[in-house]
């Protein structure tokens, strides 16, 4: 017989809530809706042509609005732990590294103390 949360033979090992050796696979799909009820009223980016705010009732419609105005979507850029863009991050902390960051820092936290005296 096999586990059914790991798929491995019940003879290797313990099996069951918390206690599979392997990975247990989720315990139910997650589905999400595609409708926004209520809607969510877009007052910049992908709103109406005249500048007036527009209501989108489903998430596929807003995708669909904007790659019709050339506009990158808040969450593919942005996640709550921070910057999504790997690159440009990675890019700025390797600046940072370099002597003209240090330099601009140093006299930053210069004028900063400069300004409490």
């Amino acid at each position: 017989m096999t586990c059914d949360r790991c798929y491995k033979s019940l003879d290797d090992g313990e099996h069951g809530l918390w206690k599979c050796p392997l990975e247990p696979r989720r315990t139910a799909p997650v589905v999400w809706p595609d409708d926004i009820p209520g809607g969510v009223l877009m007052t910049n980016g992908i709103c109406n042509e005249d500048g007036s705010p527009k209501r989108y009732y489903s998430r596929t419609e807003i995708r669909e609005a904007c790659k019709a105005k050339g506009v990158i979507p808040y969450h593919d850029v942005y996640a709550e732990g921070g910057n999504r863009m790997l690159e440009d991050s990675r890019h700025h902390t390797d600046w940072l590294k370099t002597s003209t960051a240090k330099k601009e820092k140093q006299w930053r936290d210069e004028a900063r103390r400069e300004a409490r005296r």
